[in-house]
């Protein structure tokens, strides 16, 4: 089993086209990121998306995804939208993992978080890997934006991101 995240999806979401999105149309966009998807995740894998995931009908390219779908909530996302619960088979704010080496967590969040030392989650926290970006850089070293525009249209393996595999 591999674990995959990713990020701002947007599926559906035809004003992202031409705006940094060079798609001829919505469904190549949908039809691009959804094969991208399946040609990476195996159904036995899991995938923590975070956030942002569809609009208006965008949702319908949902349960043709492999894998174990997480989500954590994007600022796009609504936690009662029974579109989400549906195909989503956990929803949250953050998942931390414990066990990223050197005694270190890694925290998965939507939008990146403060990890100064001052906020005290820098001291907690040696990576946050996070979406809401799409094309702009990660805010620093110890931040990695994993927003589809960032990873090829695809889902990108966790453990290219942590010092050995986590477990979930």
């Amino acid at each position: 089993m591999t674990i995959w995240v990713t990020a701002d999806t947007h599926f559906g979401h035809g004003a992202l086209i031409g705006g940094g999105r060079d798609f001829p149309s919505v469904k190549h966009m949908n039809d691009c990121i959804a094969d991208n998807w399946n040609d990476c995740v195996g159904p036995a894998d899991t995938v923590f998306h975070l956030g942002d995931v569809y609009k208006d009908e965008g949702w319908r390219v949902l349960k043709g995804l492999n894998g174990d779908k997480k989500l954590i909530l994007g600022n796009h996302d609504n936690p009662l939208d029974f579109r989400l619960t549906d195909v989503f088979s956990g929803i949250s704010l953050w998942k931390v993992f414990e066990d990223a080496g050197k005694d270190a967590r890694v925290v998965l969040t939507h939008l990146p978080v403060d990890l100064s030392d001052n906020t005290g989650l820098g001291l907690r926290f040696r990576c946050n890997i996070h979406g809401h970006l799409h094309h702009r850089p990660a805010p620093t070293s110890r931040h990695v934006c994993v927003s589809i525009e960032q990873t090829g249209y695809r889902p990108a393996r966790l453990e290219d991101f942590v010092e050995k595999p986590l477990s979930l």
